[in-house]
């Protein structure tokens, strides 16, 4: 039995079905401009949808069809250092030093440390923009010695 990640009980990723996913684009992809959205279940009224609400909803499913997962979380949430450090990648000690240096803020409740998931959102984005450019001076740096030759 797989043992489970703290971040992924809290956050937990969303699969669906292809064939549902696939009947649902196509839908989505014939609606005239100036469409009032609207959701609706099986005892509920339509309930109308702001726009914004209907992209993110067909941004999800484009997603889905893709055979990835979506998670849907408040970025207020504050997380524990073990479930931010799950959803990086890195581990808890790597995570406490990360905060320890000033590269991620944190909050703290007692003894606990807190983080908001979007400051976690932002390094990730900061880690990976620096690991891009990286990787593009190291390419460059290759094509200029020749190696792609």
């Amino acid at each position: 039995m797989p043992t489970k990640s703290p971040a992924r009980d809290v956050i937990q990723p969303v699969f669906a079905d292809k064939d549902a996913l696939d009947a649902l684009e196509a839908a989505l992809s014939r609606v005239p401009a100036n469409t009032v959205f609207c959701l609706s279940g099986p005892d509920t009224e339509p309930l109308e949808l702001p726009e914004s609400l209907y992209r993110a909803l067909r941004d999800a499913a484009h997603i889905l069809r893709q055979g990835v997962a979506v998670v849907i979380s408040p970025l207020q949430r504050r997380l524990s250092t073990t479930e931010a450090g799950d959803l990086l990648g890195v581990s808890r000690q790597y995570l406490t030093r990360l905060i320890d240096k000033g590269e991620i803020p944190c909050d703290r409740t007692g003894r606990h440390r807190r983080l908001k998931l979007t400051d976690i959102l932002d390094y990730k984005r900061r880690r990976d923009e620096a690991r891009g450019a990286f990787l593009d001076d190291l390419t460059a740096e290759s094509a200029e010695a020749g190696y792609y030759d």
